[in-house]
């Protein structure tokens, strides 16, 4: 008779079932096995979000002639040039209309159309004489742009001005207010110039990026059984300076920030921290690197595959198998898995050979990218649960019985994982209300790392790309 033939196999097996019999009425437990410390959790990557924001000309004329006083010069007793006279002049001048900006060369073009009036009046042998002359003109500034690390937009700005030949005469002098500001251009147009490096300065760029800041705090929903968020810390903030080009002035904002998931129904308290100095980068950059670690606990996992030998009961050499606890026990090299099962003999109709106990079998973790899911492989008992108990389980069961119970162990975090790539994309194509509207395209999703803790399974997630935004001031 073959050794297959279960009849054979029932009677050579006698004397390790008289064994079960013996055991059977107080059961059995394998001692502790050993263990050593469970690994460190790694520190999780830094995620960097860079994106390029650019601010459309138009957007900085409409900025610039809100935030420009409509009164642009008031001059009171100036002293000025006027011919072989000590002259003073009262100068006032106003916008007529709206200003307008060109970007191109490193450099803002600004044009703004105003209208003068000018009181000149005399010393010297002629005292007391005025004369007044009104004129049009158009001041054309340049102005570079600067940043410092508080975030604050700063100017230089020179220009020229032009006006009208508007006639002014005293006494026996014959001139027009353009040639007499032509005469005095650098003291009548630097109020003009002041009047624009304030308004740069005034522009809303620090609480544009506090708000973006403050929103990359904000918890966001990635799973919904479980429920989990995707909670990010961020740390730093680095900022370009401005670049003046084909229209729009632009500059990379990065963001660095580490990432985990957090599985819970609320959404994870977040605080916000203060917004930092940023730090002034020596390039644009437009790339993001992202780094999100997927936890499954001990005990999640342990419900999951409890959940499966309940639904599919192993059935290994004529026994059913029943298992009634499971606990993951970290260590060093492997995960230990406790287990607590019955093993009864189908042709045992009265359950005499039945017998119940807890072992301890070790496995190792691995991460299957092609599946997406999280295995114990290598299952095999521990040297303490390998006694006589369950030597004689093991004739009857064969070593199908190790590999039934690691078929079980077999975690899926596909849904999971997709859900949070299809976030990422949609977070990174979202409007972040009216003040940015983002452009991102992943490149590519990495295939994750793992590795496990005192507390669970720790899969690391990446995905990198290309980012750009629009950032309405």
């Amino acid at each position: 008779m073959s050794w297959r033939n279960p009849l054979l196999r029932r009677y050579l097996a006698l004397p390790l079932v008289g064994l079960c019999v013996a055991l059977s009425g107080c059961g059995f437990e394998a001692p502790p096995p050993a263990r050593t410390p469970a690994p460190l959790p790694p520190h999780t990557p830094i995620s960097t979000l860079s994106a390029t924001l650019t601010v459309p000309a138009a957007q900085l004329a409409r900025l610039l002639g809100n935030m420009t006083e409509y009164q642009i010069a008031d001059l009171k007793d100036r002293p000025i040039r006027c011919g072989p006279l000590p002259c003073r002049l009262d100068l006032h001048a106003s916008r007529t209309g709206p200003l307008s900006v060109a970007v191109a060369d490193d450099a803002l073009s600004i044009r703004i159309p105003f209208a003068a009036k000018a009181t000149l009046s005399t010393g010297g042998f002629l005292p007391g004489v005025r004369g007044q002359a009104e004129g049009e003109g158009m001041a054309a500034a340049h102005s570079s742009l600067s940043l410092s690390p508080n975030l604050i937009l700063h100017s230089q700005v020179d220009g020229s001005v032009t006006l009208d030949n508007g006639h002014l005469r005293i006494g026996p002098i014959k001139t027009n207010i353009a040639q007499l500001w032509n005469a005095n251009q650098e003291s009548l147009s630097r109020p003009l110039w002041r009047s624009i490096e304030t308004a740069v300065t005034r522009l809303p760029l620090k609480p544009r990026v506090a708000q973006i800041w403050a929103d990359a705090f904000k918890p966001i929903k990635v799973g919904k059984s479980p429920v989990s968020w995707l909670v990010l810390q961020p740390e730093s903030l680095g900022i370009s300076q401005p670049q003046l080009q084909k229209g729009a002035v632009t500059l990379s904002l990065t963001v660095s920030a580490r990432a985990h998931v957090a599985v819970r129904e609320a959404a994870p308290d977040n605080p916000s921290a203060p917004l930092p100095a940023a730090q002034i980068l020596d390039a644009p950059a437009r790339r993001f690197a992202f780094y999100v670690p997927l936890e499954l606990s001990y005990d999640q996992a342990a419900k999951l595959a409890l959940a499966s030998l309940t639904k599919r009961p192993p059935h290994v050499g004529g026994m059913s198998v029943k298992v009634s606890q499971l606990q993951f026990l970290p260590s060093g090299q492997d995960v230990i898995v406790a287990a607590h099962f019955c093993a009864d003999p189908a042709w045992d109709p009265f359950g005499w050979f039945a017998s119940c106990g807890g072992v301890y079998l070790r496995g190792t973790p691995v991460f299957d990218s092609d599946q997406k899911t999280i295995r114990i492989v290598h299952l095999h008992y521990d040297v303490g649960s390998a006694n006589l108990m369950l030597r004689a389980v093991n004739v009857l069961a064969g070593p199908t019985l190790a590999d039934s119970l690691q078929s079980h162990l077999i975690f899926h975090e596909a849904e999971q994982i997709d859900h949070l790539e299809n976030q990422i994309t949609e977070i990174l194509g979202q409007s972040r209300g009216r003040d940015i509207s983002v452009s991102g395209r992943i490149q590519d999703f990495g295939s994750p790392t793992l590795t496990w803790t005192k507390d669970g399974f720790l899969a690391v997630f990446s995905a990198t790309g290309l980012v750009d935004a629009k950032l309405n001031l």
